[in-house]
């Protein structure tokens, strides 16, 4: 084991291209569903064990931002390191796309398949089913028989007759844990490493809790006291904001008194808004206990010295804060989920760090932690200085985009966060990119957004500094300017 990593690093550390696939660590990558910061380990709420051990070898990304506020943007920008723009993807329907260019612009699955792993997928990974010669799998991927509801008892409607028709927000059921789809996700993953333990394998692991509806066993839900569950903050919509991109239509396909779905008219009382918390914090403890067995069986098999393990999600949730809910806003809520990368043969884990980085930088870090040359189309940045402390930073911004909906499906908002600052242009696709509003708030270093400061005299400046990042920053914008 020991030669086989100093070989590794020898080949990471001067370039030398005469390693074997046989002596490069392996990856597991834990993506869990629409998890905002809540845990632990970044002061949130969630009681989540395993997660927050976890971190205490790893390296803790506390402003890690998506690249777009659903699933499907953000998976197949971190899983073809490239931005939305680039794929011109701006929705989960048409998520497959980031496969169709094999050839120019390998997933960073089929990218560690050409260089010789076993690439395995379990539960949600990207966005679709994910099947496929460019995904990159070495076998088609498993997905749990309950579906991405991973309701037990309830028997969701499918097809054409689920559309308008009634769903319990959440469940939380008496039953043993394996009954839950996710718990059968890491059943899967754990059968796989000990199948593979003796040859790189890149493996992923997608929980799709907790995403709506928030699924659990009860004992999870007894995690939390009632009184313990507190409003998130703020719980105004930011002044000033635009609402170009923001729909109901999440959180309005669910109810919770049986037979009445929410509608914009009629959200979430304030005790309605304590019970879905509640469950969303027990299914993001569910999540932790499923992602807390892989984890275990690593150091059972003795790999964690040679396994780089990343746990990812696609982006952060509202939970009544800034009164939405689910995702697709311009906001801090949504653009921040939690990263953490463990790679114990690059650097020492243990620590947290401010720096600004953001989903499209994965598939270079892991690329380059294995010894593999890096693609010319990536368009994020290796993390390894920040991991083995040769940087604090390594770039000035974050960016993220979101698209208008319902009334406004030709606004494309184009955002970036910088150390202090959320700026956003709001620009019409339809008529050349025009733009038509911008937003500024001021964040801190963690923070949420409350007053829109674009129209402020006083912050010319930063508005005018955020520009000229926001130029750098995305190609399109350089082509219209």
């Amino acid at each position: 084991m020991m030669k086989s990593l100093w070989v590794a690093l020898v080949f990471l550390f001067l370039g030398s291209g005469s390693v074997e696939a046989a002596d490069r660590p392996n990856v597991l990558l834990i993506c869990i569903d629409d998890l905002r910061p809540v845990l632990g380990c970044y002061g949130g709420a969630a009681r989540t064990p395993n997660l927050d051990r976890f971190a205490e070898s790893a390296v803790t990304f506390q402003r890690h931002y998506v690249q777009f506020p659903s699933c499907g943007p953000s998976r197949a920008s971190m899983f073809g390191g490239v931005r939305p723009d680039t794929l011109r993807l701006y929705g989960n329907g048409g998520a497959a796309s980031v496969a169709n260019d094999p050839e120019n612009r390998p997933t960073m699955p089929l990218y560690f398949r050409n260089n010789g792993y076993t690439t395995l997928s379990f539960g949600k990974t990207y966005h679709s089913k994910g099947w496929g010669p460019g995904f990159g799998w070495s076998r088609p991927p498993w997905h749990p028989p309950s579906g991405w509801t991973c309701y037990v008892n309830f028997k969701a409607p499918k097809g054409k007759s689920r559309k308008g028709s009634w769903r319990p927000a959440f469940e939380i059921y008496d039953g043993p844990d394996n009954l839950h789809g996710d718990y059968q996700t890491a059943d899967q993953a754990i059968k796989a490493i000990e199948e593979n333990k003796d040859k790189p394998f890149f493996i992923v692991a997608g929980f799709y809790k907790p995403h709506l509806p928030f699924v659990a066993p009860k004992r999870f839900w007894d995690l939390y006291k009632d009184e313990e569950i507190k409003p998130l903050e703020p719980r105004d919509i930011p002044q000033g904001a635009q609402h170009y991109q923001y729909s109901f239509r999440e959180i309005c396909a669910y109810g919770l008194q049986k037979g009445k779905l929410f509608t914009p008219e009629s959200m979430p009382t304030e005790s309605q808004a304590g019970d879905l918390v509640h469950a969303y914090y027990a299914a993001a403890s569910f999540a932790d206990a499923q992602a807390g067995r892989i984890l275990k069986k690593l150091d059972e098999l003795k790999l964690q010295e040679n396994t780089i393990v990343i746990v990812w999600s696609d982006h952060g949730f509202h939970l009544g804060d800034q009164k939405r809910w689910a995702k697709w806003t311009q906001f801090e809520a949504d653009m921040r989920s939690p990263l953490m990368i463990r790679a114990p043969m690059i650097g020492q884990g243990g620590r947290h760090t401010n720096a600004l980085v953001e989903s499209v930088d994965i598939y270079p870090t892991l690329a380059a932690a294995c010894g593999l040359k890096l693609p010319s189309h990536l368009e994020g940045v290796s993390l390894l200085p920040i991991i083995n402390r040769q940087a604090d930073s390594l770039k000035p911004a974050a960016y993220s985009q979101v698209k208008g909906l319902k009334n406004h499906p030709n606004m494309l908002a184009y955002s970036l966060r910088t150390d202090r600052h959320r700026y956003i242009e709001w620009r019409d696709v339809s008529d050349g990119f025009n733009l038509v509003n911008t937003e500024l708030y001021d964040l801190g270093i963690i923070g949420a957004e409350r007053t829109n400061l674009a129209d402020d005299p006083e912050q010319t400046e930063v508005l005018e500094a955020c520009q000229t990042l926001m130029g750098a920053g995305y190609s399109t914008l350089l082509k219209v300017e």
